[in-house]
């Protein structure tokens, strides 16, 4: 009796009540099969999920005029090689792979029409509805008008400068950059990010006065351009000292002037499929053809095959 008593001691020891619960050995084994069920339950779950957003998606407002309509309507670029020039180029391919991947049951070059913009006019037309996406060079969440898809290639952001002033400190050098592009967004969040700021005080808004900065201050010196070609010819003439430009840009412009690169990069830009804001099911849509595309391993082929392998992660 008293070895009994002792030995449902020492189980009782062993697992008391509020401790851990035990995978192991016989007592494991209901805890084990409650797991492998709702793992089982689980895994079954997230193939619905996973398989019911392209269904639902596929019968929204958006793609139902599409299907009517019986294209997909893309705007894309031709003035970036690699990307969109002559009628090939990456963005392009994926324009004809994400209508496919709309209406697999038409081919690529009958299920898409491709309309040339440029980095104005995309927005232009995406606004007023003359395309249904634009694939050309679009900034993830540059503005709240588009919806984005995850990126599918990621850029670098660099300043041109003269030779010589490739260590200068940046806010000892002018720098140009062209008004509304990537590469003038990407200047300002470094700028913001790196100048120094004073706060006004109370007082100092009471008698309508702003404060001096300390004489070691950071403060930086910026020139606007309207296009590439008018900073790149005023970075030769000695007007200015750098010139904010993303790879892309570097890339396009390097055969036509001696670009030398700051060492100092100014952060990277995520190019996405845009969408109007008022239609989310195509951009859901384009979230889901990136994700596949990119687990599958064929964007990165796609990168690689136009020479862009080397751009970055791609993703949310």
């Amino acid at each position: 009796m008293s070895r009994r008593l002792g030995f449902r001691t020492r189980k009782h020891k062993r697992n008391p009540a509020g401790e851990g619960i035990s995978l192991r050995g016989r007592e494991g084994k209901p805890f084990r099969i409650a797991l492998y069920c709702i793992v089982g339950v689980l895994f079954v779950f997230a193939l619905l999920f996973l398989g019911r957003p392209k269904n639902q998606l596929m019968n929204s407002a958006e793609i139902r005029r599409i299907t009517d309509r019986g294209v997909l309507v893309v705007g894309v670029r031709d003035d970036i090689p690699s990307f969109a020039y002559n009628g090939e180029g990456l963005e392009i391919e994926l324009a004809k792979l994400f209508a496919e991947y709309l209406f697999p049951e038409s081919g690529s070059e009958t299920a898409v029409k491709l309309v040339t913009v440029s980095g104005q006019t995309a927005s232009t037309k995406l606004s007023d509805g003359s395309i249904d996406a634009a694939i050309a060079l679009m900034p993830k969440g540059a503005s709240s008008k588009y919806a984005y898809s995850y990126s599918y290639y990621t850029d670098s952001c660099r300043v041109a400068v003269r030779p010589g002033l490739e260590n200068a400190p940046l806010d000892s050098i002018n720098i140009g950059y062209v008004q509304n592009t990537a590469g003038a967004s990407v200047l300002s969040s470094y700028i913001d990010e790196h100048e120094t700021k004073v706060e006004r005080t109370l007082l100092d808004r009471i008698k309508g006065r702003t404060p001096e900065l300390p004489e070691d201050a950071v403060v930086f010196t910026k020139t606007a351009f309207a296009s590439y070609p008018d900073m790149l010819k005023a970075l030769s003439e000695g007007r200015i000292d750098g010139a904010a430009m993303t790879g892309v840009y570097i890339e396009r412009y390097a055969g036509e002037a001696e670009l030398t690169l700051h060492n100092t990069p100014l952060g990277t830009v995520n190019y996405a499929i845009a969408v109007s804001a008022d239609e989310p099911a195509i951009a859901r849509l384009a979230d889901v053809f990136i994700y596949e595309l990119s687990q599958s391993g064929r964007l990165d082929a796609l990168l690689a095959k136009y020479g862009l392998s080397g751009g970055g992660k791609t993703g949310p």
